[in-house]
């Protein structure tokens, strides 16, 4: 036997022995070690959102991307296709469609493309829908049921931080087993009608909505009840109302995602995001936040210069994200007037990341000397995550003829707004939200008050969607499918 045999074998046993796996990178190969998943002492000094953002991270830095996408022509065929994901790597999944889907190939631009054909099978329904759903997200870790993915973890030392909630009678339902797969989350399933996207719960159904929700959180048995515990994040991916009535004010309606993830006494737990609608765009919102880097920013600021108007400022804002390598393009006052938001909206938007400053109601936003309507909400060319700071914007979201509800049509796959009149400081000045981006925090987590009681700012897509530099890509010849 030779030297580079004995060595080999050598290694080989070492990895087995401390319970870790082999992945290939750039066709070198090394094993990673249990710790790699786990969090470094020195960021558990972080505050809890750059804790969070960093875990998700680990992620990033240890399960390379493939550079091939795979379009799949429906449901049932995702759901075989995503089995193929592993810890040596995975790739974008989607259901093939004429806007999305292209949306999201010309944003990747990836070294393969691979169209997969009908699996011609129908889905299960009941319990062995959830059980098939559930294996698919552990395929994702080498694992094969829920049992093994458990052992796998704690075998790797991860801790998820966070829990996808869905419904399986939910068009949007495979979105989250990606969310699950790709952020290695449990996923736990909620049944029942909690209302439609525009909607608006009354008390009791608002009150139901959030025992049930935390009822699912609590059946992962993981921590979850402090802030920097292992559940930091709930990802509801299903339809639900988007408000529920203000306990305080009959004349005012908070958002949702904002009152879960609380105590009884409003102290928060955990930040929530939120996904719904076709299992296409869901999808589509899902590979978004798992698989896009961010190289472009539009920073749209109409807000005059004095007064408490000029603490939402961005030109430190632009400089941050400058900093971290964003091409960024800032528009402010004397420049931002309806005349130039209507030049620069004639053409498609190829940003990443879009902040703005405005005011308005659901159906119209100032953009400077005038009121834009939503018919001039510029089309995106690209995937884009969107930051209004605005009133009403989201108070229907559902609704295409409404601020959210173009942008969310359009292309966004994340999106922050407000659902009712929410006063200038219900929002962080984007200096101080572009700080907690460019220190880890996800983006969702990064815009909000997250110590002021439940109010009215809704946050829609992945809570662990971060603004992060672009990621290493493996060829597709080192992970065949």
């Amino acid at each position: 036997m030779n030297h580079r045999k004995k060595l080999h074998i050598k290694i080989l046993a070492l990895i087995l022995f401390i319970g870790s796996f082999l992945t290939t990178i750039n066709g070198c190969s090394f094993f990673i070690a249990t710790k790699s998943f786990q969090l470094p002492d020195s960021a558990k000094q972080e505050p809890w959102p750059v804790q969070t953002g960093l875990r998700v991270n680990i992620l990033r830095e240890n399960i390379p991307t493939v550079n091939r996408i795979v379009l799949v022509p429906d449901e049932a065929t995702f759901l075989a296709a995503i089995q193929k994901w592993n810890l040596k790597g995975n790739w974008p999944i989607l259901i093939e469609d004429k806007k999305y889907a292209p949306m999201f190939v010309q944003r990747f631009q990836p070294e393969e493309i691979i169209r997969l054909p009908s699996i011609k099978q129908q889905l299960p329904k009941g319990q062995k829908l959830q059980q098939l759903m559930l294996n698919s997200a552990a395929a994702a870790w080498d694992s094969t049921d829920t049992q093994t993915l458990r052992a796998k973890w704690t075998e790797l030392g991860w801790e998820p931080p966070g829990v996808v909630i869905t419904s399986e009678n939910d068009p949007a339902r495979t979105a989250a087993v990606a969310l699950a797969a790709a952020r290695g989350e449990p996923l736990v399933f909620l049944e029942g009608n909690f209302g439609k996207p525009n909607d608006n719960l009354n008390d009791t159904q608002w009150k139901n909505l959030q025992a049930a929700v935390t009822k699912a959180v609590e059946s992962t048995g993981y921590f979850y009840s402090q802030l920097g515990d292992p559940i930091d994040t709930i990802t509801i991916v299903r339809q639900l109302a988007v408000k529920y009535q203000s306990p305080k004010n009959k004349d005012e309606q908070w958002a949702v995602t904002d009152g879960l993830g609380r105590h009884p006494n409003g102290e928060r737990w955990a930040a929530a995001g939120w996904i719904y609608g076709s299992e296409v765009r869901s999808i589509y919102q899902a590979m978004c936040a798992i698989f896009l880097d961010s190289q472009t920013a539009m920073l749209y600021n109409s807000y005059p210069t004095e007064g408490n108007w000029g603490k939402y400022g961005m030109a430190e804002a632009s400089n941050k994200l400058k900093s971290i390598g964003l091409n960024v393009e800032l528009v402010q006052q004397p420049e931002a007037s309806l005349e130039r938001w209507r030049s620069l909206a004639a053409i498609p938007w190829a940003f990443d990341l879009i902040l703005m400053n405005s005011k308005g109601y659901p159906k119209s936003f100032q953009v400077g000397n005038g009121d834009a309507a939503v018919d001039d909400i510029p089309k995106l060319q690209f995937p884009a995550a969107i930051h209004m700071i605005h009133s009403w914007s989201a108070s229907a979201p559902d609704d295409v003829n409404t601020v959210a509800g173009r942008w969310l049509q359009n292309g966004a796959y994340a999106y922050i707004g407000s659902v009712n009149e929410p006063f200038l400081a219900a929002f962080l000045p984007p200096k101080i939200m572009v700080d907690r981006l460019t220190r880890g925090a996800p983006f969702l987590m990064a815009a909000r008050q997250l110590e002021s009681p439940p109010w009215k700012v809704a946050t829609i897509g992945d809570p662990l969607m971060s603004i992060a530099k672009a990621r290493p890509r493996i060829p597709p010849d080192k992970q065949r499918i």
